[in-house]
């Protein structure tokens, strides 16, 4: 959307240098320093003009005069200023009929990605703990999706290795069946109290810790017993799982775990020893790792013969790069993890992969909640010495929504009211997560997430709502209102509000070039800000309000209103947030 306001001045730049108009659109940037809406560096176009940058953006304050912009030399810096009634005539003419192309781009046009994210263990609830990897995933494929690609959710599920044949352990020392876990109200919990059991008694007796790789390699040899404890044990965890992501709005196209690509790994092992590139090391085979500077050889099977992480993690991907022929691949796993991944991209590379290049690990840091009872951060949260499950989290702060909403809005319908409250908690939650760097540690604190001031999901959701209601009360102010003339909006602090909403497209278009949602929260917020300082205007002066007794000047705001209701409701959205319309 900004590009509608630079591309003119783009054109006639790039007529007075010589040069074509496309090398111009990509040096416009934020200003530094000065009172200015944009700023264009003059250093590549002094070289093509064979000139001193500050020079050289001296000449052009002159060739952009009649323009409609601002210009003023500062240095080698063209910095520029658009007149209120231009921005307001441009951006709402090009987003009245559609304001959710202010967070849309077409830069991923044609291409495909595949997205690793949530990927818990099966056999155990959801922990807080995975509220990082989840939404900070789902809100990637969100934005990648916004920006026109192709997006394939894939929850690489932990289904396999030791630690399930230690769950069967467990199982086979208890004698449990089928009919006991089909009885289990919560069948998940049942299998996690197991799981504890069985590894506290492994700290005791080291027969258990041989049991369990025994019966991980009657898994992968297809022993008919294993293989049906594990399909009982995986249906009733993925539908746990389900009804936390249908809480929180999260879908997957491939639930396709680790135990898909069992029968995957043997031809993976056979070429890499083919190509010379396997090596004992203690009985177990690995690949060496130095010809590509890196210090550990990467483990492909231990030494009684068991698969690892990496050769599973390569099936896999050969198996997406078949069946979907992706452009980018992104695995977003915590910051831990990075060694992991820099080895088996590394392996794949040594195979000649094609889609090598294309893998990203996106890493992210801890969460760290508020435990009132210890008045400390904690990385794992607990309550009562047990582990907040992020089903726990999401419900009290649903909770606590519930009786904020009641007390500012207690005229809502309660049917209405629970669907706020579960759009503010849930939001609440989720944009405590995005609104930081991905790889910064995150605070959590109930009280904090739920304000509905400050740079919060609640905020930002209670900015939408205003804007829905005002347009709910234009229509009985005004039933039959004149046509809108965006030109009568020149004031500066409605020229803000749509200089905001323009800087959400290069926001989304940066999110894809870092993997880093905060970029587009932190626009959100921007936006949000410039309208809670636009209508805070109307508080002084009756004249300055939406609503005000001005039939032209009240459709003409109402425009603005429904361009930056339409915007901020798609950037919530596509973060992963409701959008209410009244709270």
């Amino acid at each position: 959307m900004l590009a509608s306001l630079t591309d003119p001045i783009a054109s006639r730049v790039a007529a007075h240098c010589g040069i074509d108009v496309a090398q111009v659109r990509g040096l416009f940037a934020p200003p530094k320093g000065v009172a200015a809406d944009v700023a264009l560096p003059c250093f590549q176009l002094a070289k093509a003009k064979g000139m001193a940058p500050p020079a050289l953006a001296a000449e052009l304050v002159g060739v952009l005069a009649g323009s409609g912009v601002d210009a003023v030399a500062t240095g080698p810096f063209l910095n520029l200023t658009f007149r209120a009634a231009t921005v307001a005539t441009t951006l709402i003419g090009a987003l009245a009929a559609d304001p959710t192309r202010a967070v849309r781009a077409t830069v991923g046009a044609g291409k495909t990605l595949c997205i690793d994210f949530s990927s818990p263990n099966i056999a155990k609830h959801l922990a807080f703990h995975h509220i990082r990897s989840t939404m900070i995933g789902n809100a990637l494929a969100r934005c990648y999706q916004a920006a026109g690609w192709k997006v394939v959710r894939i929850n690489f599920l932990g289904d396999w290795g030791t630690a399930f044949g230690r769950l069967i352990a467990g199982w086979k020392r208890e004698n449990l069946s089928l009919a006991q876990l089909d009885a289990e109200p919560d069948k998940v919990g049942f299998l996690n109290r197991l799981y504890v059991r069985i590894s506290q008694l492994e700290k005791q007796d080291p027969a258990v810790e041989e049991e369990a790789r025994f019966w991980s390699r009657r898994c992968e040899a297809g022993d008919a017993e294993a293989l049906g404890l594990w399909q009982a044990i995986r249906t009733a965890s993925i539908a746990a799982c389900r009804q936390v992501y249908a809480l929180l709005d999260v879908e997957f196209d491939d639930w396709n775990g680790e135990a898909h690509y069992r029968d995957a790994m043997g031809p993976i092992i056979a070429e890499l020893r083919a190509k010379g590139l396997l090596k004992e090391d203690q009985g177990a085979q690995v690949v060496d790792l130095s010809s590509v500077g890196m210090k550990k050889p990467c483990l492909i099977l231990r030494s009684d013969g068991g698969s690892l992480y990496a050769t599973r993690d390569l099936a896999a991907c050969d198996d997406r790069y078949a069946r979907y022929r992706f452009d980018r691949a992104i695995y977003e796993v915590d910051l831990g993890q990075s060694l992991h991944f820099k080895e088996w991209f590394a392996v794949a590379r040594l195979l000649g992969r094609p889609y090598a290049d294309s893998l990203r690990h996106v890493g992210h840091g801890l969460i760290l909640m508020w435990n009132e009872e210890t008045s400390g951060w904690e990385k794992t949260a607990t309550r009562k010495g047990m582990p907040m499950m992020l089903m726990d989290v999401l419900a009290e702060s649903i909770e606590r929504a519930a009786a904020i909403v009641a007390e500012k809005n207690p005229d809502l319908p309660p049917d209405e009211r629970a669907q706020v409250a579960r759009a503010v908690g849930v939001g609440a939650v989720v944009f405590n997560d995005l609104k930081s760097g991905r790889t910064n540690d995150v605070k959590f604190k109930f009280e904090e997430a739920l304000r509905f001031d400050g740079e919060t999901g609640p905020y930002l959701q209670f900015a939408h709502a205003r804007l829905c209601s005002i347009e709910r009360k234009h229509r009985e102010m005004h039933p039959s209102p004149p046509p809108a003339d965006a030109a009568l909006l020149g004031r500066d602090d409605e020229k803000a509000v749509l200089l905001a909403i323009a800087r959400l497209q290069p926001a989304l278009e940066r999110v894809l070039d870092s993997d880093e949602p905060s970029v587009l929260a932190s626009a959100l917020l921007n936006v949000a800000s410039a309208v809670s300082g636009w209508l805070t205007a109307g508080n002084a002066d009756v004249a300055l309000r939406v609503l005000c007794p001005d039939p032209a000047m009240a459709s003409a705001r109402l425009a603005l209103v429904k361009v930056a209701r339409g915007a901020l409701g798609e950037g919530l959205r596509v973060l992963g947030l409701q959008a209410p319309e009244r709270m």
